[in-house]
């Protein structure tokens, strides 16, 4: 548990400030002189008696916080406050050596107990803890408390989760969730047994609203939606950061409409020059091609791929390319999209080592039509019909592009002809949110259809 505190302590929970440099260069002493100074004369009193010493308040503040006994001068008979000079060319530095905001945390000595907060009911389950709903106890705040057991841990916290605390600090946007805090659990001997990342709560996820047939999802959500994402897509992006787990579950909606992009456990930081990435990445529906044929070299267009899966996936309610394992992914995407052929993509003999066990062999046909939008077209709600057009099908296309290098950016997506067809994109706070549901999580549904599936058994054994 020694490296749960090293790590807490490290990630710029303590926010001294570093000591400043000095201002300015010093002035070099006078040379050393064989005869002695004269002698100092005093000046006569001023009429009327010797002035009063100079009070300690018109000492002046240096940048460190401490004070410079700079004397008044005299104007016109009154005393007038030096006004300090800013300094030049000396930028003030964040206290942790970055110029990124960052999201306030509380310091390890005033850190706070997880009963601080009313835990509530349980909405969410991940790979390394559960997801609560809480509420402080002293200013009554919603919020969501998602559980990191450090016990199962060797070294006491999970990568995973100090990734996420490392990239949420360095990320502001309104389409990213925030951290508020983080609380810790502890057991007789005061070490810390559980800790808890503290989050903004919104009520829903895109897969519980999919999934919750009360909820009448619209064209306006959809293309709202869709343009709030790739915002937050793009943010992150221009910062270097890939997400890496993009899917619907981790997209949560507020009642005010917003959309904010969650669960960073498998995010990183990215440059062109990374030789070697994991390619066990992405939810296997939301996964693209290039990572599906081993790819250990890729670019941030990986998380774009998974956009355009979203994007389909609100408008037929439910999975676009819904695969059982790797194998059968790969040939769902080649089914719809056509095969892959090195004149679209000329490198992928390079990027995807896995590519000549489905390289088509000598007389065959490189190439198949592709049939992704009579697929976007086929299964649509009755009342999403009209609202796949030709510039959504254009958009989705362009992001589900087999060669990187031609896939929509988040930035070149928010520029398509669909976002200004009519109708034109709501703002969130413009969107019918009248659900008639409290909350609706992508867990939440799937034990509410468990619970159905039980209570079906129990009545068919009777």
């Amino acid at each position: 548990m020694a490296f749960t505190a090293t790590f807490l302590h490290q990630q710029g929970m303590n926010r001294q400030h570093r000591p400043q440099p000095p201002i300015g260069k010093p002035s070099k002493p006078p040379p050393p002189s064989s005869k002695p100074p004269p002698p100092r004369s005093r000046p006569p009193p001023p009429p009327g008696g010797p002035r009063p010493p100079v009070p300690n308040s018109t000492k002046q503040s240096n940048i460190n916080g401490g004070s410079s006994s700079v004397p008044a001068t005299v104007v016109g008979g009154g005393t007038k406050r030096p006004v300090p000079h800013p300094p030049q060319n000396v930028p003030r530095k964040h206290p942790t050596g970055s110029s990124r905001r960052r999201v306030s945390l509380r310091a390890p000595s005033v850190m706070r107990d997880v009963t601080a907060f009313q835990k509530k009911h349980q909405v969410g389950e991940g790979t390394y803890g559960s997801v609560f709903v809480g509420a402080d106890k002293v200013t009554g705040e919603v919020v969501a408390l998602k559980r990191i057991n450090t016990e199962a841990e060797v070294n006491g916290f999970p990568i995973t989760a100090i990734r996420e605390v490392k990239i949420l600090k360095a990320l502001n946007h309104d389409n990213i969730v925030k951290l508020k805090e983080i609380v810790t659990s502890k057991d007789h001997t005061e070490i810390p047994k559980n800790v808890f990342m503290v989050f903004e709560y919104l009520e829903y996820d895109l897969t519980g609203i999919i999934e919750t047939p009360e909820i009448k999802l619209t064209q306006d959500h959809i293309k709202s939606w869709s343009n709030q994402l790739l915002k937050g897509v793009h943010y992150m992006h221009i910062n270097k950061i890939v997400h890496r787990d993009l899917k619907a579950s981790n997209l949560l909606v507020n009642r005010r409409g917003e959309l904010k992009i969650a669960d960073w456990g498998l995010a990183r930081s990215w440059n062109s020059e990374m030789k070697r990435l994991t390619n066990k990445v992405i939810t296997l529906w939301y996964r693209p091609p290039e990572l599906l044929m081993g790819a250990t070299q890729y670019s941030p267009k990986i998380d774009c791929w998974s956009v355009g899966c979203i994007i389909a996936e609100m408008f037929r309610r439910g999975g676009f390319l819904k695969g059982h394992n790797e194998a059968n992914q790969l040939d769902l995407i080649f089914q719809v999209m056509g095969h892959p052929n090195e004149l679209d993509w000329p490198n992928i003999h390079r990027t995807c080592p896995l590519w000549k066990n489905f390289e088509p062999k000598k007389g065959e046909h490189s190439s198949k039509p592709s049939k992704l939008r009579d697929e976007l077209k086929n299964r649509l709600p009755t009342n999403a019909v009209n609202w796949m057009t030709p510039h959504a099908m254009d958009m989705i296309e362009n992001l589900l592009a087999y060669n990187p290098d031609k896939r929509y950016s988040a930035a070149q997506a928010l520029t398509a002809e669909w976002f200004f067809d009519s109708p034109l994109v709501k703002s969130a706070d413009k969107l019918n949110m009248k659900f008639g549901v409290e909350s609706a999580h992508e867990w939440e549904a799937r034990e509410k259809h468990k619970k159905m599936l039980e209570e079906r058994k129990r009545r068919l054994a009777r």
